[in-house]
């Protein structure tokens, strides 16, 4: 990184020095438009190393692979993993509430859930959470026909086990 500076600097201060000797006329039009090509070069030529080697000329030590690595996806997964943890959560408290509003059950509710591959025509298109089981845990007693009835519920809604202690 510090040669691209040094070489950016070093044929802008060329060229204002360039320009500033020469003696006005037809060859100091000519001077600057080169002056001024030659530093417009210098500023751009690590761009079209890019596009060449896929990296910046400074970054060859630390990644031959260029910008997109394999820590980037894992970082990204674990990210994806972190948010899809507080999402399953979100919805256990969500349950609990409603269970709590809809039967005056108060529950303590646990989400069972995987990874499912989204195809679309054979092609991989996303990846979503389904639910698998539903475990409840009955913190007050209530009617086996309440119970009954929340099974039903959250079987139809949840299109999962349910499991109620």
């Amino acid at each position: 990184m510090s040669g691209y500076l040094l070489s950016v600097i070093g044929a802008v201060i060329l060229s204002a020095i360039m320009v500033a000797v020469l003696p006005e006329g037809k060859t100091a039009g000519i001077v600057k438009a080169v002056s001024r090509l030659v530093c417009i070069l210098a500023i751009i030529s690590p761009v079209l190393q890019f596009f060449q080697s896929g990296t910046f000329p400074w970054e060859k030590g630390k990644n031959s692979e260029g910008f997109f690595t394999q820590t980037v996806i894992e970082s990204e997964n674990a990210f994806i993993e972190y948010y899809s943890e507080m999402r399953i959560r979100e919805t256990e408290r969500a349950l609990e509430a409603e269970l709590r509003e809809k039967y005056e059950a108060d529950v303590e509710a646990t989400l069972s859930y995987e990874y499912v591959e989204e195809l679309v025509d054979g092609r991989y298109v996303d990846e979503k959470i389904r639910i698998t089981a539903i475990h409840l845990g009955l913190k007050t007693p209530i009617s086996e026909e309440a119970i009954r009835e929340m099974w039903e519920y959250l079987t139809k809604n949840y299109c999962s086990e349910v499991l109620i202690e």
